[in-house]
């Protein structure tokens, strides 16, 4: 059975919401990639000041993220050989998503189930900053994941 656990440095009640919502996306996803092994992430939600602070320490970029996604890496394949997958972490900052659902004029629902599918696709190994032909793929499978929620989410 996968596994997301859920972090809450935001203490932002709305949040616990999402819980059903990831798990539905996770779910998808796993479905989309035709991944059968159990998964196991964590997703924290996270305040601007750990998002700058993470995005300084690790990405050595100077802006609050929305999300920010750290794969776990397997380079012995341990867990080829287990019933399950570590995967890695998701920090989402619940005020960035929210400015960036009143810039774009999406619904804040959708942003942040689409913030939460960008995640575990980086973790997952896709980029969409490598090239232009990755960008489109990892966009075009995350508007196909959102779809089995009914989620619309126009990048602007």
């Amino acid at each position: 059975m996968d596994e997301i656990s859920f972090i809450y440095e935001d203490n932002n009640k709305l949040l616990k919401n999402y819980e059903m919502i990831y798990a539905k996306l996770l779910a998808s996803t796993k479905k989309h990639l035709n991944i059968e092994q159990n998964l196991l992430l964590s997703v924290f939600f996270i305040l601007p000041e750990k998002s700058l602070e993470l995005n300084k320490k690790y990405r050595n970029k100077e802006y609050v993220g929305d999300v920010i996604s750290f794969p776990i890496d397997d380079p012995l394949g341990i867990y080829q050989q287990l019933e399950f997958r570590e995967i890695g972490d998701i920090f989402i900052t619940y005020e960035e998503a929210l400015n960036k659902a009143k810039n774009y004029d999406h619904k804040i629902e959708d942003e942040m189930a689409w913030l939460f599918v960008h995640g575990i696709l980086h973790i997952l190994g896709y980029d969409h900053e490598t090239n232009e032909e990755d960008e489109k793929e990892m966009f075009k499978l995350t508007d196909k994941i959102l779809k089995d929620i009914n989620v619309s989410y126009k990048i602007v």
